[in-house]
């Protein structure tokens, strides 16, 4: 029986390589483009949030991956380890979400969707369950608006 990532693969003309690239590419810009966006306006404390905000994603998501690394939510598709949550779309829709907060959900439109193509890219690419891109995605979203 096939998973939807093979369905997918089968139907879409474009390599699982070239896609895991994209979503890799997207994993730092997003945050990275966040950051230069404030960083070109001069807003220091906002810039200092981005860092809180960056640092945080980062340690409670491989702080978690650690934990549930014994359980079988750590097992990703292709047999790894480390799969939840997904560091790739955690780092990705914490700089959609900063684009969120800083300038309007108008602005963050486009990074969100592009932080839902990380979170694809993962799936597709097998080296996540649909599970570790939404609690990256939750998890990235709750410290930018915690914070």
């Amino acid at each position: 029986m096939l998973n939807s990532a093979e369905i997918l693969h089968k139907l879409l003309p474009i390599s699982k390589n070239k896609i895991e690239y994209i979503g890799d590419i997207l994993q730092y810009l997003l945050p990275w483009g966040a950051l230069l966006g404030v960083a070109l306006e001069g807003n220091i404390p906002m810039a200092q949030r981005w860092l809180y905000a960056g640092l945080a994603t980062s340690i409670l998501t491989h702080i978690l991956k650690f934990l549930f690394n014994f359980t079988p939510l750590g097992t990703r598709p292709d047999g790894g380890k480390n799969s939840f949550p997904s560091g790739h779309t955690s780092t990705a829709f914490m700089g959609a979400a900063f684009f969120h907060l800083h300038w309007g959900i108008a602005l963050a439109i486009v990074p969100y969707l592009l932080a839902a193509f990380t979170g694809y890219s993962r799936i597709y690419a097998q080296k996540h369950w649909l599970r570790d891109v939404i609690a990256g995605a939750a998890l990235a979203i709750s410290i930018v608006f915690l914070l």
